[in-house]
């Protein structure tokens, strides 16, 4: 039997492309083969463009539209996503581990139920109504966690039932009075496809790919070093050094080194 095949995908135009630029060299520079996708408004060296034509950018949902009508259109098994704002340190190696034969892998950040949590809500929900939404939808497991949507793995025969579950849970959302972006049914799909939810737990995976949400590397590429991310909930911290960073706080250094021709 041969082995399964991925390929990583974005959606970036704008200042996003240069972005995304500098996210494909990184790849390639660590020794990334696989093919890598990208719909841009401009070609990105290193990768397969496609056009992205006219689409809403609100509320993220795209991604879920250009899950189902264009990546899914691509001749692979797994489609790794990723945020334009990313930087590969090292190769991540057989990153379909994550999925511990799952057909989706969705990083799981924080546990929306824990007493010491600080936050009081997630995106303008208080979390226990969070915490209720996700219940009422079907998610039994004790804790009940968010995600970061930068990065997530999907099975081919797996898409359809993804994006048929997160677009049901928005809805309910919606109906509910609360109008997430695409990181809320995001995390509801982690909880449902995923099988055991605490295999794919940030705690669980921080050598693969973590989010850089306060900065530690602000206005700089990460250089491979270890860090400490903070839980956005609860303000812990945990030693991380992911192969694959989330540069939230990096966004004009990846443009920079993109103008520079990596």
């Amino acid at each position: 039997m041969s082995e399964p095949t991925f390929c990583y995908w974005s959606i970036a135009d704008g200042p996003y492309a240069e972005m995304v630029q500098t996210a494909v060299c990184s790849a390639r520079a660590v020794g990334v083969r696989e093919d890598i996708h990208v719909w841009s408004d401009r070609e990105v060296v290193g990768a397969t463009t496609h056009d992205p034509g006219i689409f809403v950018k609100n509320l993220y949902l795209f991604k879920l539209e250009f899950l189902r009508h264009r990546a899914a259109q691509l001749r692979y098994d797994f489609f790794v996503f990723l945020d334009a704002d990313t930087y590969f340190v090292r190769h991540p190696g057989n990153l379909l581990t994550a999925l511990h034969g799952a057909p989706v892998h969705i990083l799981l950040e924080s546990d929306c139920t824990r007493p010491s949590n600080r936050r009081p809500d997630w995106w303008g929900c208080p979390l226990p109504v969070f915490v209720d939404l996700m219940r009422c939808q079907g998610v039994r497991s004790r804790s009940v966690f968010n995600t970061n949507a930068g990065f997530w793995i999907v099975h081919h025969d797996a898409i359809d039932r993804l994006v048929d579950l997160a677009l049901e849970f928005w809805s309910r959302c919606k109906q509910s009075g609360y109008e997430f972006t695409e990181e809320a049914p995001l995390a509801y799909v982690g909880h449902m496809l995923a099988g055991n939810p605490y295999l794919h737990t940030l705690e669980q995976n921080r050598d693969l790919w973590v989010s850089d949400w306060t900065g530690v590397f602000s206005d700089r590429l990460p250089d491979g070093s270890a860090w400490d991310f903070e839980d956005y909930l609860d303000g812990s911290h945990m030693r991380v050094n992911p192969a694959i960073v989330h540069c939230m706080r990096s966004k004009n250094a990846l443009v920079r080194t993109a103008r520079n021709a990596c």
